[in-house]
């Protein structure tokens, strides 16, 4: 048994009890108030200093005493939770209703804060630092860019996520080098049209019928004009237009979403939904007009530190738990910080073993197993000790 993780076994009550503490007080993005507070409590508690940061969230440092060194490496934790009413049937349900940690967020605040004070309490284990961050916002793609804006990146060699899954196998452990984790984008397309009796409808330009056609228009930019090769995902989740049953709509609202691995594809991906949306309006006689609002970069994990990493996550779970695996169209803002430093980002397995309550992130009755927390406060430290001694050879 690894030892860092036969010590943290000894925790898990505390551990398991912080964890549901933090999913009954979910926060949405950028109101993680009462959670920052909570985290500084346990911080303050344990003796180890921090900083706040802007408008929420937490950056603190841990020098460790086994050698002199100017190494620092990062791991960061998401804090934030999702606007959806919990179905899960718990019987530690959220108390806030309409929010729930749908995405783990509570089990990932739990497994840095378990890691940070074990690393604390144990600076005999490592050489030089670790920096830790409790980071806001991820949900929106806004929270690693606020906090690398207040200088959480400066020094760091090497920079650690970790993502709990409910679908892999409890005590599996992946990650992927390359680009793993797609680019994702918002889009919203707002088209003009002009409103007409539902019986005259040639003194009108329908908006409906116009977003209807774009929403067809837009596929064959997957189809026609991308590489086959090349992975690309254009979605039109939703269409609102009209106000009764027999008035021609005057104007439409269409949000949808891009995801692709590649970053030419990604940045030219604006201009040819622009033209798309435009031109295909016109002919119907109305206008378009784009918003393109990026929530996240492809998100690409240095092969050497993933490879490197996987090595180090074995040491917890075992030989042929540390797997690799294949990319996925889910989004991460952690991207921002890989543009900064080599990194590398695990999942973590939590699946529960009924197979009838295996349900997806960001479902209202997802489950997670906790025993995961175990494995991944073990893998957190693990990975931080094992860099450094890489970093310091």
């Amino acid at each position: 048994m690894n030892k860092y993780r036969e010590m943290i076994r000894e925790d898990m009550d505390e551990l398991v009890a912080f964890r549901r503490e933090l999913h009954r007080h979910p926060e949405p993005s950028l109101k993680e108030f009462e959670t920052t507070d909570r985290i500084c409590r346990e911080l303050d508690k344990a003796g180890i200093a921090y900083r706040r940061m802007e408008p929420t969230g937490v950056c603190g440092e841990l020098k460790g005493t086994k050698a002199e060194s100017d190494h620092i490496v990062l791991l960061r934790s998401d804090m934030d939770a999702l606007e959806i009413l919990e179905q899960t049937g718990l019987d530690f349900p959220s108390e806030n209703c309409g929010v729930m940690h749908a995405c783990g967020h509570d089990l990932h605040m739990t497994n840095l804060l378990g890691a940070v004070k074990f690393l604390h309490n144990h600076p005999e284990e490592f050489a030089g630092t670790v920096r830790f961050i409790f980071q806001p916002a991820e949900e929106i793609g806004a929270g690693a860019r606020l906090m690398i804006q207040q200088g959480v990146m400066e020094g760091v060699d090497r920079a650690v996520g970790m993502h709990i899954t409910p679908i892999l196998p409890l005590g599996q452990v992946s990650a992927m080098p390359g680009e793993c984790w797609a680019a994702c984008d918002r889009i919203k397309i707002t088209v003009h049209g002009k409103a007409a009796h539902g019986a005259m409808p040639q003194n009108g330009h329908d908006a409906l019928v116009a977003a209807s056609a774009i929403v067809m228009a837009l596929q064959p930019l997957v189809s026609r004009e991308t590489d086959p090769n090349t992975a690309l995902v254009l979605t039109v989740g939703s269409i609102v237009s009209g106000s009764r049953f027999n008035i021609v709509a005057g104007d439409a609202v269409m949000m949808g979403t891009c995801r692709t691995f590649s970053r030419e594809v990604h940045a030219a991906l604006p201009e040819r939904i622009r033209r798309v949306a435009e031109h295909v309006a016109e002919a119907y006689g109305c206008t378009a007009e784009l918003e393109f609002e990026v929530l996240a970069e492809v998100l690409y994990c240095d092969p050497e530190t993933t490879a490197f990493g996987l090595k180090s996550v074995e040491k917890v779970v075992g030989e042929g738990n540390a797997v690799g695996c294949g990319p996925q169209m889910i989004a991460e803002d952690f991207c921002y910080y890989t543009e900064h430093a080599k990194s590398v980002f695990f999942n973590l397995g939590a699946r529960v073993e009924d197979d009838s309550k295996v349900f997806p992130l960001h479902s209202d009755h997802v489950l997670f197993d906790e025993r995961a927390l175990e494995i991944g406060v073990s893998v957190l430290i693990q990975t931080a000790v094992d860099l450094l001694d890489m970093l310091n050879a």
